[in-house]
């Protein structure tokens, strides 16, 4: 009974501790969106790119705030904070693009606004993380 109670201490504390990490989840959640969009361009798949573009939207949702962004730089990176955000919400306004391309069946532009949301994980990337 006691190695029970420890063993399920030891889960629920991963599991907690798995489910803060904000960050891991949102790169997570928007690293497969991106990959949905992309193929779902490569196999003309619309269905795939707004399952894709739902969790881009969602992802970046949860890093926007710059308080949370904040939290989970490096000490040495805390000032570049504006960067990242600024790059969150141009992610968000290039999702926003991405969705209303596809509504007008404008596919070309969708293509264009998927490319604008990479460059701008890119950008965050290549500054804030010394990519």
């Amino acid at each position: 009974m006691k190695l029970t109670k420890i063993v399920l201490a030891g889960i629920l504390s991963v599991s907690i501790a798995s489910a803060n990490d904000v960050m891991k989840k949102s790169m997570d959640m928007m690293e497969k969106g991106m990959t949905n969009i992309q193929i779902g361009f490569m196999h003309n798949n619309e269905a795939l790119i707004r399952d894709g573009l739902k969790l881009v939207k969602e992802g970046n949702a949860m890093f926007s705030d710059k308080k949370v962004i904040a939290n989970y730089l490096p000490e040495k990176k805390k000032h570049m904070v504006n960067v990242a955000e600024t790059q969150a919400k141009r992610i968000a306004l290039d999702a926003n693009v991405l969705e209303v391309n596809l509504d007008q069946k404008s596919y070309m532009d969708a293509a264009n606004a998927y490319s604008d949301i990479l460059n701008a994980c890119s950008r965050c990337h290549a500054i804030v993380r010394e990519w």
